[in-house]
């Protein structure tokens, strides 16, 4: 039976292929390269993670496309608007990992074209914030022909170096290269990738898109198939330089793929190495100042009932979250990671009840958000402040989950009311805290 309404009309492959863009962009590729450097195929987890998200996703997409919302809509009804404004809040987190992969991005490109560090990491600033104000329709459907683009050109390198041996070795290389990070690393990077597909409502919105539920399966399994293929690309094309001895010259691993693609267009017409790298940095500052405005639009729907600040002001703010996140002195893919499980922490127990119709009062929802980001933040700064690592990370998951679930079995203001407390020191029977 088709879908009502006339906003359920895509395909299994338009759902595929949408559920792919919204995953292969800057962060995917360099971060992907970055991780190879040091840890070989096992810089092909991060990909491979957000398939084994899409194949979760699949078993879930029946039930959300028959609620016919995203959850965090399916929240604000159920709920009310303080947690509709709260979940709203809480997207700008995990976007603000995104963002501070695009920066890492445009600022990696920026200093291959020459510019200072300190230099670039401005300029990557100011371009973003002045993009996103602007109306980019046009850029927006450009950008992912620039990324298409630059995965034939990886296609093409690894090819042309020899290095397809190494993409068909992949599954056996990941398995030696993966196990001297150990399951806790394993566990935090896997978590914190997949487990953001199954909650984030920019993929559930092609879920919600699809035609039938069967397509939305479909669609959802199509994804997760084509980034498994694409996942170890990016980790064979530097492992096979790496072998070939060509990556002597880098001083940063952030460069790896970039350097690759602008070498490999070189190959194909010297001078193209330049304008490789300018549609590289525009991919970047583009996808950069997309998120931006996400955060922004989130920003101002979490404000709005209380407080009137326009999207300029709004768009600072989420761009100095981005910036705090960039600048820590971490690698793209565990910049992302470390602060999708601050926001995995703080929703996914109230997401697991909702989806399982566990549903409560909305004080008691709310109580589970704000205690569950409130444990996650604080173990994420913890973290950040001793160098804990993976160990960390796994720290930051469980304080969140934790302190939600608790939150969620015991209705706290319930326990300690005024009305409560006399009723116990009355002798009376102590009124139940637990649903």
């Amino acid at each position: 039976m088709s879908a009502p309404g006339t906003g359920r009309r895509l395909g299994a492959l338009q759902v595929a292929g949408l559920l792919v863009s919204a995953s292969y962009g800057i962060g995917f590729l360099f971060g992907s390269g970055e991780m190879a450097v040091g840890q070989g195929m096992a810089g092909s987890l991060y990909g491979l993670a957000t398939a084994a998200g899409m194949a979760l996703l699949a078993l879930l997409a029946p039930r959300l496309w028959a609620g016919g919302e995203p959850i965090w809509d399916l929240f604000g009804r159920r709920y009310g608007a303080l947690l509709s404004d709260a979940v709203a809040l809480l997207s700008v987190v995990w976007m603000a990992g995104v963002l501070a992969a695009q920066i890492h991005g445009g600022v990696v490109v920026m200093k291959l074209l020459g510019l200072p560090a300190w230099s670039a990491f401005a300029l990557v600033l100011a371009a973003i914030y002045a993009a996103s104000r602007l109306a980019l329709h046009t850029a927006s459907r450009v950008l992912p022909l620039f990324l298409v683009a630059g995965g034939l050109i990886l296609v093409w390198t690894l090819v042309a170096d020899g290095g397809a041996q190494v993409y068909v070795q992949a599954p056996v290389r990941l398995v030696a290269d993966a196990a001297p990070l150990g399951p806790v690393a394993l566990g935090a990077l896997v978590l914190g990738v997949a487990a953001l597909v199954v909650t984030g409502a920019d993929y559930h919105q092609f879920v919600l898109a699809a035609a039938r539920p069967r397509t939305a399966v479909l669609g959802c399994l199509g994804a997760a198939l084509f980034l498994a293929l694409l996942g170890p690309l990016p980790a064979a094309v530097v492992v096979a330089l790496s072998e070939a001895g060509q990556l002597a010259g880098i001083d940063d691993a952030k460069q790896v793929i970039p350097q690759a693609l602008a070498a490999a267009t070189a190959r194909l017409l010297p001078g193209l190495d330049r304008l490789m790298l300018l549609v590289l940095s525009f991919a970047a500052l583009g996808s950069g100042a997309a998120i931006l405005r996400a955060m922004t639009s989130a920003l101002g729907a979490a404000t709005a009932r209380r407080f009137e600040v326009g999207p300029g002001p709004l768009a600072l703010v989420a761009l100095g979250a981005g910036s705090l996140l960039a600048l820590r002195d971490q690698g793209i893919v565990q910049t992302m990671v470390s602060i999708n499980l601050v926001y995995i922490g703080s929703v996914s127990v109230l997401f697991a009840a909702t989806l399982l119709g566990r549903a409560a009062a909305p004080r008691r929802a709310l109580l589970s958000v704000t205690l569950g980001f409130a444990a996650s933040f604080a173990a994420y700064l913890a973290a950040w402040r001793w160098q804990a690592g993976p160990a960390g990370e796994l720290w930051v998951l469980g304080a969140g989950l934790l302190a939600s679930g608790l939150a969620w079995r015991i209705d706290l203001p319930a326990c300690f009311s005024p009305r409560a407390r006399l009723r116990r020191g009355a002798g009376a029977p102590p009124r139940r805290c637990a649903p």
